[in-house]
Parts: structure tokens; C-alpha cells; sequence
């Protein structure tokens, strides 16, 4: 009876999951050679020289992976430190509840507060001019829509810190790492030192594979980057949609020439986390 259950589990996946992708995957493909498409005449590598030509998707594609990395790292590093220093705090119901709480707002809901908050309209804007700060809204710095991507990264961060808490509260309960530090100290190790090489080691070895995927998500993010990002360099998703929803039909091909090349960079990245077998990885 479990091996019918897995073997139907497996066909529906490959059914909803491996088969629609793997088909948008070829009509991508085939787009970006011109084997189809509405003004395509026939197979062409033309589209492919245009886009390795100008350097836009390299330049966003490091721009993208630059600002998951830095949002990744505030993320990770902020959780770490709230897991060592307020983990007694968080298990109150109410404090949960209340870090825990961004877990629940979308995406596109978390960019439109970020938008009003920091925006040079925005609510600290406004409060800035009413103590005299600046004299006018153009003074407040840019914090959205800007060349660094403050407010991405702020609301990337927003989102992303909480779950990473959650995680590690939860590594840090079930590999006993209190336990593990008091034996620490008791044989002589310094506080510094247990966390050197007791705590940052396990939660890291335990927690790698989501902080990896985490970063993929980011990565592609769309709607975040769409409301909050600037119009150059624009992350990748945002990029690719640009490109295939323009009005200039001949320019279609390059954006899945995007695609392509992004969806390929993440499957292959994907396989080479997933295909080892990984001892030690942490199971939520």
C-alpha cells in the first residue's frame, strides 16, 4: 500500500510538476533560437549574440545576486544574534507571535509598505520635515528606487529574517546546543569560544542547504525588485519580463534567451545541492 501511495505521489509530480516546466522550458528554448514565434523566421543564433553582446544579463545577474547575498547576510547574521541573545524572549507567546507575524505578509504587500515608509513621500519623510530635519521631501535620501537597492534589500530582509529565527530556534533545540555549551564551558572553553565552535558550526552545517536555496529565491524574486528596484539595472526576473511583455515584437526572443540562460544557471545549481547525498542536513 506505501509503495502505490509513493508510486502515485511520484506520477502526480512529474504530472503538475516535472512536465509543464520541462514543456515551458522547450517553447523557450525554441523562442530563443526562432524556431517559433510571431515574427521568427527560422532557426537563428542571432538573438543569442544580441544579448551576450550587450551585457545586460550579466550586469543584472550580478546585480541581483549581489543584493540576495547582502539580504541573505543580514538575514542569517540577524537571526543568528537574535537565536544567541533572545532566544528565552522569543519563546514568549506574544513576542513570537509578533516576530513571526511578516512571515504572513506577501511579497508585493511587504514592498508597498517599504514604499511608504521610506519613500522621499513617504511616513519618515514626513516626520523628518515635521522635526526639521530637512526643509523639503526632495532632501530625505533615496531609500527606494535606488542605484544600491536599500529598500529591496530592507524589505527582502523583513520577510526573510523571521523564518531564519524560527529555523534556528528550532536547530538549536533539537541538537541540544545549550547542553553542548555548558559542557563547552565546563571544560574550560570561553563563552567567545563556544560560539565560535559550537554554536556558529552546527547552525550553519545543519541550516545550509535552505540559507542556499533561500539565496535562489531571492534571486528570482519578481515583485519586490518590480515595485522597489530602479529601471537600470533591474534584478533578473523584472528583466525577463520587460523583455518578453515589450511592444517590439522582434525584441520577444531575447527575453527567453534570458530566461533560458537563468532557468539554466538555477537547475544546474539545483542538481549539483541536491544530487549528493548530504549527511547532517537539517529536516524542518
Amino acid at each position: 500500500m506505501k509503495n502505490k501511495t509513493e508510486k502515485l505521489g511520484l506520477v502526480f509530480f512529474i504530472l503538475i510538476g516535472v512536465i509543464p516546466f520541462a514543456a515551458a522550458f522547450v517553447y523557450a528554448i525554441l523562442y530563443s533560437f526562432g524556431v517559433i514565434g510571431v515574427v521568427n523566421d527560422g532557426f537563428t543564433l542571432e538573438f543569442w549574440k544580441a544579448v551576450t553582446a550587450s551585457g545586460e544579463f550579466f550586469k543584472s545577474f550580478a546585480y541581483s545576486a549581489a543584493i540576495a547575498f547582502v539580504s541573505l547576510l543580514i538575514s542569517v547574521g540577524g537571526a543568528l544574534w537574535m537565536t544567541l541573545k533572545f532566544r528565552n524572549q522569543l519563546e514568549h507567546r506574544f513576542l513570537s507571535f509578533v516576530s513571526y507575524l511578516p512571515l504572513a505578509i506577501p511579497g508585493v504587500v511587504a514592498a508597498f509598505f517599504t514604499l511608504q515608509l521610506f519613500s522621499k513621500g513617504g511616513f519618515f519623510s514626513r516626520i523628518s520635515y515635521t522635526l526639521g530635519w530637512i526643509d523639503q521631501a526632495t532632501e530625505f535620501p533615496d531609500l527606494v528606487n535606488d542605484t544600491y537597492a536599500i529598500g529591496i534589500i530592507l524589505a527582502f530582509a523583513t520577510m526573510v529574517l523571521p523564518f531564519f529565527v524560527l529555523l534556528f530556534m528550532n536547530v538549536y533545540k533539537n541538537e541540544r546546543i545549550a547542553e553542548l555549551s555548558i559542557l563547552a564551558q565546563a571544560l574550560g572553553a570561553k563563552k567567545n569560544q563556544v560560539v565560535r565552535r559550537v554554536f556558529l558550526p552546527i547552525m550553519l552545517q545543519k541550516t545550509w542547504v535552505l540559507i542556499v536555496l533561500y539565496f535562489i529565491f531571492l534571486l528570482g524574486s519578481y515583485e519586490i525588485p518590480l515595485i522597489l528596484g530602479q529601471e537600470s539595472p533591474q534584478m533578473l526576473s523584472v528583466l525577463i519580463i520587460r523583455e518578453i511583455k515589450q511592444y517590439d515584437l522582434t525584441k520577444i526572443s531575447e527575453g527567453y534567451v534570458v530566461a533560458v540562460i537563468y532557468t539554466a544557471v538555477v537547475a544546474l545549481a539545483a542538481i549539483a545541492l541536491f544530487l549528493p547525498k548530504k549527511s547532517g542536513r537539517y529536516e524542518t
